[in-house]
């Protein structure tokens, strides 16, 4: 008997959420491109081949006090609302940090 998947509705509301992280896509900084610019961000997320490497990150928020993360290390995920994100500080050439797009703040 053939199983018919049911679409969204197949998952529970916590996997669903999961599945819709990074629907809308998101750039990646990296020491060629150190800031995103203006736009709509709700995580950030370092990646690196060293588990020690560390960035610093200074991120304009929507709604409050600016950010200014010092020695972000790889793996470390940001929540937040924010306005744009540059890197001030690499500490290896390997790092990336993701920023995903949210959706538009009204």
């Amino acid at each position: 008997m053939a199983h018919t998947h049911r679409g969204i509705r197949q998952y529970q509301g916590d996997e669903s959420g999961n599945i819709g992280l990074g629907q809308l896509g998101f750039k990646a900084l990296t020491t060629g491109t150190l800031t995103t610019g203006d736009g709509n961000f709700f995580m950030i997320k370092v990646l690196g081949e060293l588990a020690t490497a560390n960035v610093d990150i200074d991120a304009v928020c929507h709604q409050g006090d600016a950010l200014s993360a010092n020695n972000v290390v790889t793996g470390e995920v940001i929540y937040g609302a924010f306005k744009s994100i540059t890197i001030t500080n690499l500490s290896i050439t390997s790092i990336q940090v993701l920023c995903y797009y949210g959706n538009p703040i009204n």
